[in-house]
């Protein structure tokens, strides 16, 4: 009869931790999905990809550049339209926008594309 009433107390513990764990577990799943932790992940990501478009537009600059001074090394030295202008950068990473600014934090996201907002 003992055994009974421990092994009975042991499932009743058990079964009491495994739900809180569960219910705990539930709760930071479902706070993933809020619409305010939603949007903040989408514009940290956004961030990150901007970030990472202006690192890639600088490194393609710098290596034009250099590649461009190695082509002029080679070519014997004219004065021409090109020559006497500097090629000016069509686009500055720096005038790209701030992705915090597109999102309007109060529009509904659409659950397909989380950066278009939903139509009213």
């Amino acid at each position: 009869m003992f055994k009974r009433v421990t092994w009975v107390g042991v499932g009743f513990t058990l079964g009491v931790g495994t739900t809180v764990v569960a219910a705990r577990k539930a709760r930071q799943q479902l706070g993933r999905y809020k619409p305010n932790a939603i949007s903040t992940r989408v514009t940290d990501r956004a961030i990150d990809l901007r970030d990472q478009v202006v690192d890639a537009v600088s490194d393609g600059r710098r290596a034009a550049r250099q590649k461009e001074q190695e082509l002029r090394a080679r070519v014997p030295e004219r004065r021409s339209r090109e020559a006497a202008a500097p090629a000016r950068d069509l686009l500055d990473p720096r005038d790209l926008p701030d992705p915090r600014d597109l999102l309007d934090p109060l529009a509904p996201l659409d659950p397909l594309d989380p950066l278009a907002p939903l139509d009213p």
